[in-house]
C-alpha cells in the first residue's frame, strides 16, 4: 500500500506547486511509482509545469462521475515513465468531490502507486479539506517571512484539529542575507515557533524560475544545491539517513537537524 502525501500552504505564491512537482520527479527517479495529483479545482497549473497540457483528456472529476477510468485520467510523464500526472477538474467545483467516492478513489490510487502526492489549493477552503482525511502525511510549504508563517500556523492548527495529523514544514526560497539583516529567522527557529518538524529548506535560487518557464522541475533544471535540497526532503520523507553536504546546503540542513 502506498502513501498519500498532501502538500498544502497557508497562502498562495510560496512555490508549493514547484516543490511538489520537483518531489514527484525526484521520487520517480528513484524507482518509485509516483502519482502527482493537482487538486486545485478550476485553477490547475501542474499540467503546464510538467509540459503535459496537451495530453490531458480526462480528470479526477470524470473518474468520480464514471466517465472514465483512473488509468485514462493519469498521464505518463515523457521523461519519467514511473511518474503519472492527474488533474482534478478544470470545470469542476470542490463540492463535486463526494467523500465516499473520493475515499474509494484514493484507496485505489494507493494500491497502484508507491507515492501519491497531492498538490492542494492554497488556503483552508473546501478544496484542501476534501483531501485531508485521506492523507497519510501532510506537508505545509511556506516562506520565511512572518506573514506567511502566521498563515502557516493557522493552517497547521486547522489540520491538527480536523484530522489529528501533525504536518511537516518546508521553508522555500530561504535567503540567509535576510537573517543577517534581522528580517527573518533561521528555519529551525521558525519551525520551533510553529511546533512543526522541519522537513527541509530550499534556498532562494533564480534558476528555479528559469527552469519553470522551460517546463522543467528543480531536479531537471535548477542549480545543483537546490536540487540537493529536494533530494534531502525526499530522503527524510522516505526515512533515509541524511547525506553529507558541504557549503550553504550543509549549513541549512545542519541547522534543520538542530531544530527537529
Amino acid at each position: 500500500m502506498g502513501r498519500l502525501i498532501l502538500v498544502a500552504s497557508g497562502k498562495g505564491g510560496v512555490g508549493k506547486s514547484t516543490i511538489v512537482s520537483s518531489m514527484a520527479v525526484a521520487l520517480a527517479g528513484r524507482g518509485l511509482r509516483t502519482l502527482l495529483l493537482d487538486a486545485d479545482v478550476g485553477l490547475r497549473s501542474v499540467d503546464l509545469m510538467m509540459g503535459i497540457q496537451d495530453k490531458v483528456l480526462y480528470e479526477l472529476a470524470d473518474c468520480l462521475s464514471l466517465r472514465c477510468t483512473l488509468r485514462e485520467a493519469a498521464v505518463t510523464h515523457g521523461n519519467f515513465p514511473l511518474l503519472h500526472i492527474m488533474t482534478s477538474g478544470q470545470d469542476a467545483r470542490p463540492k463535486d468531490f463526494e467523500p465516499k467516492a473520493l475515499s474509494r478513489v484514493t484507496r485505489t490510487l494507493k494500491e497502484r502507486y508507491d507515492m501519491v502526492l497531492v498538490d492542494a489549493p492554497a488556503g483552508i477552503g473546501r478544496g484542501v479539506k476534501n483531501f485531508v482525511p485521506f492523507a497519510d502525511e501532510i506537508i505545509l510549504a511556506a516562506t520565511a517571512d512572518d506573514v506567511c508563517l502566521r498563515d502557516t500556523e493557522k493552517m497547521a492548527g486547522m489540520m491538527m484539529e480536523s484530522c489529528g495529523k501533525h504536518p511537516w514544514l518546508i521553508i522555500n526560497r530561504f535567503d540567509r542575507r535576510y537573517v543577517k539583516q534581522g528580517l527573518v529567522r533561521e528555519p529551525a527557529s521558525s519551525a520551533l515557533a510553529l511546533d512543526l518538524p522541519l522537513l527541509g529548506v530550499i534556498p532562494y535560487d533564480e534558476s528555479v524560475y528559469s527552469a519553470m518557464v522551460q517546463g522543467k522541475t528543480i531536479p531537471e533544471g535548477a542549480c545543483a544545491a537546490t536540487a540537493k535540497a529536494i533530494d534531502g526532503i525526499c530522503d527524510r520523507l522516505l526515512g533515509l539517513p541524511p547525506r553529507r553536504r558541504g557549503g550553504l546546503l550543509g549549513q541549512l540542513f545542519g541547522k534543520e537537524r538542530e531544530g527537529v
